[in-house]
């Protein structure tokens, strides 16, 4: 009888032995996977950071074009109405010179 409980309290033993590593090894599995978790998280906040600069330029560049555009052609819309103004002022010139010109011509 006491020949099965010594064997009973080895199996316990043993038992216990094989229940603790256990318990290391899949705290250590749990302890890798957070790990990995944690580098593919900050792998990816990375890439994602770039790819959110780059997108940002992108789209910078696209309105400094889309800018210069307009610029353009407000500088070529300014161009025209300063030859119209031009233009208007000769004739209003021409007109003030010609008002003189009859009322000293008349008298």
């Amino acid at each position: 009888m006491r020949e099965a409980l010594e064997d009973v309290k080895v199996a316990e033993e043993e038992a216990r032995n094989i229940l603790s590593e256990a318990d290391k090894e899949a705290k250590a599995i749990v302890a890798e996977a957070t790990n990995e978790g944690e580098k593919i998280l900050q792998d990816a906040k990375k890439r994602g950071k770039e790819e959110g600069e780059k997108l940002i330029q992108q789209v910078e560049a696209e309105a400094h074009k889309i800018a210069k555009g307009f610029e353009e052609d407000y500088e070529e819309q300014v161009k025209r109405l300063k030859e119209i103004s031009a233009n208007r002022m000769e004739t209003a010139v021409d007109m003030i010179v010609e008002r003189i010109v009859k009322a000293h011509g008349d008298s």
